[in-house]
């Protein structure tokens, strides 16, 4: 009888599937039983070929060679990766194996990641799908049970290729021609450029004009404190005759004139006063269940998350601790058939006994006793896609479940059981009072019927409506007398728009720019937004890490490139590249494909138009068009020339008949005039109103964004020197406020083992985010408060605290998550008997780039890495061959450098004394001609 070869995603995966299957010998790479083969890919295996890999004609950057729409894009092998492909191709070639199950992540890229494999191994033998939705015991054998075959899946790999074609050919294409015409001389990066990358920056920078944008307006607002029998409550002043318009700086609430709000304030003082309520019941209905954007976005605004940390903890909580459904998921709803699943998760969660897991089970065991809500909305076929919603499997968690995962498994858990309890039932009160013809305005609500928030955590209650007593015993009361007891009068301005939260940017990339707010509308929507679930953390983190964005406490901002890739791409009208409506119909025919209502083939042709559209664009626009219509900014010092902006700098303007590096005032030529403005200023893009200000009065107000080369972000002053064309900053304080990039893993109290520098003394334990040695652990501690100590002490004017002594040994510590990877306990442990890992893969550089490593222990007691020579230097070297290696390969880089260095400056020597003897001509010539 033959055995089916089994290929999965993820090793996890292949060991819970090995597992589930029994008897199973575990081998080199693989599981192997008397039906079964579990072997498994680590991510993508393949990659699209590079541009020259596909014709050596594009190699070279050149305008000339562009666009490149090839037929047929081809795969390669990833770097670091042939062992495993050998492992797989070995497996899949023996005669014993008769057919392939694809147990890939059930989704678009799990099915790219299995058709590459067989593809390029050239298998010819069937295939069939394992589609799974949860990794339970029982959803593996239920899946094994039901295996699809895998030409039903044809369309899912079509939309998935299409997907990395698409991405490659927009990528390549608008990289390229991009950054031949827009990037500077000075400039060492490209202009990197993608399809769901680049419109999902443009919602980043058209925020940020609007920031930009923003005149700060003075206006005033008055608040009263009234009494009625004995209990007080305050109120807002608001015009009843206002009307929204045209102002956007004008609310019912502000007075423009302060003297306007002085008069009012003593009219009412001293002035008796009457109050009428209404009060209307309300219903709040129990919100949905999770998709993967709807999970990221409450985790930012729970816990300042990033939609990468959100998506970790989900994913292990999926794969590793089986308490959550596929996450990576766009869907809201159940399938119909799943009520009797809901009935089991259920009854589990009433049993369970923890404490902590209290609430849970008194709302499941509410839930079993007076029936289910909302089961209509819930339970949807139209409403699943290649998933459904995020729920708990009803596994109940270990002990040791904390940090991240303990807080997404929550999240998610309250959510299920809130989506099927009744509304909550308020009464909402609005109270005005007159007093002397000025109105006063004052809301509360009281909650009636807790409903769904039963399930939620125990919040405060709610003071301020709680002392809102009624009017009277009548609802609806009118004509009650209150007494004026205060009136204040506050002084403010107006505020820019906030930036975009992480959660805000998530949900506009999931209705293509769209500010939703009606669910129905986001429906309509939801097929055509930025990117999918499953890659909108990367997408964001990509621009981060690109240089295009940065994170600002908990917002998102554009960096200074990021700004003037899309002001270009704007002026350019490359509109669908920088458009997220636009982008979003891309991937709405995405969809199509993967529904069958559009081929790949017409797919493709659309895309490699749009490829040319876009090159074609860039060859030919002229330099002239991007700020040729805007009017100046002001007038140089110097040379009294209107100053005009340009793609880098705000300058005087140049003479048309003169080159395009020279000015026609002598008094204001290049190499003279210091009037040069450029739009980079200390990290931050400085916009034309802050320009303007610094040419009329040499300075800015206040202004945030600044940025220093540590990555902090700073208030500031910008000041200009018109002599000496200098602009300096002035700061202000850093911005404190931050959001939390390292990820909190469970902990295992037991020790990993002895440290390595001092073993028979201390050990090293798991924190939620470090591997680190007790000493060391104590030691940072005795730091931390001697530097607190010491602070207090130079507040007080006392003597300086005594140093502590210094440890006597370092002490280890490795963090958890190292260039995006996480570092297993199982490595951990190989690291501190050895003082290195084994080859390690799936790290990623702050450049985006993916890489494979050893982490390697340094005296220090912090990790280093070692790297595998380069292909043609020999087979794989040792620890130490590899170091030396890494430093020869340093050092001919240093001596190459200095050499070029050294050529660099005898050149400018020389054309210093060409200039030299250029300028004593013309002196010589100006003689002659007087």
């Amino acid at each position: 009888m033959s055995k089916a070869l089994v290929i999965t995603e993820k090793p996890s995966v292949a060991r819970d599937l090995a597992v589930v299957l029994g008897g199973m010998e575990e081998k080199e790479g693989f599981f192997e039983g008397d039906d079964f083969v579990v072997t498994f890919a680590v991510g993508h295996l393949f990659e699209l070929l590079a541009p020259h890999e596909v014709d050596e004609k594009y190699k070279a950057w050149t305008l000339d060679v562009l666009p490149i729409v090839p037929e047929k894009i081809g795969l390669k092998k990833k770097s670091g990766q042939s062992d495993r492909i050998r492992t797989i191709k070995k497996l899949l070639d023996r005669k014993d194996v008769g057919r392939v199950i694809n147990a890939c992540d059930a989704g678009r890229e799990g099915e790219l990641i299995f058709r590459e494999i067989v593809e390029f191994l050239g298998n010819e033998k069937p295939t069939e799908r394992l589609w799974l939705r949860s990794m339970t015991k029982s959803a593996i054998v239920q899946g094994f049970s039901n295996l699809r075959p895998g030409s039903e899946l044809d369309n899912l790999a079509d939309a998935a290729r299409c997907r990395a074609d698409t991405d490659w050919l927009i990528g390549m294409n608008a990289t390229r021609a991009l950054t031949k015409r827009l990037k500077s001389r000075k400039e060492r990066t490209s202009w990197s450029a993608g399809r769901v990358q680049t419109p999902t920056l443009a919602l980043m920078v058209d925020r940020e004009r609007e920031v930009l944008a923003h005149v700060p307006k003075a206006f005033w607002r008055i608040s009263a404190t009234f009494d009625h029998e004995g209990s007080t409550y305050e109120g807002a002043y608001f015009d009843p005759e206002w009307k929204s318009g045209a102002d956007e700086n004008s609310r019912a609430e502000w007075l423009s004139e302060e003297s306007a709000a002085q008069a009012i304030i003593d009219s009412v003082r001293g002035s008796e006063a009457e109050a009428e309520e209404t009060r209307k019941p309300s219903k709040e209905s129990a919100p949905g269940l999770f998709d993967l954007t709807g999970l990221q976005r409450e985790a930012n605004r729970r816990f300042g998350w990033s939609a990468r940390r959100a998506l970790g903890a989900a994913q292990r909580c999926y794969e590793a601790h089986k308490l959550l459904t596929y996450p990576r998921t766009d869907s809201r709803c159940l399938p119909e058939d799943y009520r009797s699943t809901v009935d089991e998760i259920l009854a589990n969660f009433s049993q369970m006994k923890e404490s902590y897991l209290d609430d849970y089970a008194s709302s499941a065991r509410r839930l079993i006793k007076d029936g289910r809500h909302n089961e209509s909305k819930i339970f949807n076929d139209s409403g699943v896609s290649d998933h459904f919603a995020i729920i708990p499997t009803g596994n109940s968690p270990e002990e040791s479940l904390s940090g991240d995962d303990k807080r997404i498994f929550d999240l998610v858990s309250r959510r299920f059981l809130s989506a099927f309890h009744p509304a909550a039932e308020w009464e909402r009160v609005e109270r005005i009072t007159q007093a002397n013809g000025n109105h006063f305005r004052t809301r509360a609500r009281f909650l009636l019927t807790a409903g769904w928030r039963e399930c939620l955590p125990k919040a405060e209650e709610d003071q301020a409506a709680e002392a809102l007593r009624p009017l009277s015993t009548n609802s609806g009361s009118k004509g009650q007398l209150v007494t004026v007891q205060e009136v204040t009068l506050h002084a403010d301005e107006t505020k820019p728009p906030p930036r975009l939260s992480e959660a805000r940017l998530l949900g506009l990339m999931e209705n293509a720019g769209a500010s939703v707010d009606d669910e129905e509308l986001a429906e309509v929507l939801h097929d055509k937004g930025l990117g999918t679930p499953a890659t909108r953390a990367e997408i964001i983190e990509n621009l981060i890490t690109k240089g295009y964005a940065v994170r600002q406490g908990k917002s998102l901002r554009p960096a200074v490139k990021g700004i003037r890739l899309i002001d270009s791409l704007q002026r350019l009208r490359f509109e669908r590249l920088a458009s997220a409506r636009l982008t979003g119909e891309i991937e709405a025919h995405l969809r199509e494909v993967e529904q069958g209502k559009r081929t790949a083939a017409e797919f493709m042709e659309e895309m490699r138009d749009y490829a040319r559209e876009i090159v074609d664009r860039a060859k030919t626009f002229e330099y002239e068009e991007l700020y040729g219509h805007e009017e100046p900014i002001g007038i140089c010092p110097h040379g009294k020339k209107p100053v005009l902006e340009g793609a880098w700098f705000y300058s005087c303007q140049k003479d048309p008949s003169l080159g395009r590096d020279e000015k026609a005032d002598p008094n204001c030529a290049l190499d003279s005039c210091p009037m040069l403005l450029w739009k980079d200023s200390f990290g931050r893009y400085l916009d034309r109103r802050s320009a303007t200000k610094m040419l009329e009065e040499g300075r800015t107000p206040t202004l945030d964004g600044f940025t220093a080369r540590n990555g902090r972000t700073y208030k500031g002053v910008l000041e200009f020197d018109p002599e000496e064309g200098r602009v300096t900053v002035s700061s202000e304080g850093w911005n404190e406020d931050s959001i939390s990039e390292m990820a909190e893993y469970d902990v295992d109290t037991e020790a990993l083992g002895h440290c390595p520098q001092d073993p028979s003394k201390c050990q090293v334990i798991e924190t939620p985010t470090h591997f680190v040695c007790e000493t060391r652990q104590e030691n940072e501690r005795i730091q931390a408060e001697f530097k607190e100590a010491k602070r207090k002490a130079r507040e007080a004017g006392t003597p300086k605290p005594e140093k502590p002594d210094k440890p006597h040994h370092e002490g280890i510590i490795l963090p958890r998550t190292v260039c995006k990877r996480e570092i297993t306990r199982d490595e951990a442990q190989v690291y501190l008997k050895t003082g290195k890992t084994e080859l390690l893969t799936d790290f990623t550089s702050r450049l985006g780039r993916p890489f494979n490593a050893t982490l390697v222990l340094k005296e220090t007691g912090r990790h280093g890495f070692e790297f595998l020579p380069r292909k043609g230097r020999g087979s794989q070297a040792s620890g130490e061959d590899t170091k030396k290696s890494v430093t020869s390969a340093r050092k001919a880089t240093k001596k190459k450098t200095s050499s070029k260095s050294t050529k660099k400056k005898a050149t400018k020597k020389k054309t210093s004394s060409k200039a030299t003897k250029k300028k004593a001509s013309r002196k010589g010539a100006a003689k002659k001609s007087q």
